[in-house]
């Protein structure tokens, strides 16, 4: 009679055991799977305040051109033209469709965005991609 005793307790112990173990493992997913959601929602607006900060800075860019020039750029759907002619197209050894944004330092980190210009007959697309991201 004794040792029956014994075993119930131990299954007892066993079966409080198997109980509080799961719901300790709810309780650690919940938490894992919230951290994971927190660190790739700050992931994304950290990216998408440097991309609107380079996008400031290309608007800034584009605006202070000449109507001819911002005419030109915007038909041939390039940042700029290196000769700095602004009577002519440009040719295609002088076109420039990437224009490097000024780096911005957030949360302690360097990050350069790069902007790019693709397109033609004035059907352009600018994509801004994040460099040196890695830890963002």
């Amino acid at each position: 009679m004794l040792l029956s005793k014994k075993g119930a307790a131990l299954l007892q112990v066993l079966l409080v055991t198997a109980v509080l173990a799961g719901i300790a493992s709810l309780m650690l997913r919940a938490t894992i799977s919230r951290s994971t959601v927190s660190r790739q929602t700050r992931r994304i607006v950290s990216s998408q305040v440097l991309v609107d900060s380079c996008a400031a800075e290309v608007n800034v860019f584009w605006g202070a051109k000449i109507p001819v020039v911002f005419a030109r750029d915007v038909k041939q759907c390039i940042m700029y033209c290196k000769s700095g002619d602004v009577t002519n197209d440009c040719i295609d050894s002088e076109k420039v469709t990437q224009y490097t944004c000024q780096p911005k330092t957030y949360n302690g980190t360097g990050y350069t965005v790069k902007a790019t210009m693709s397109g033609n007959d004035g059907n352009c697309r600018i994509t801004y991609e994040v460099q040196s991201a890695s830890t963002l």
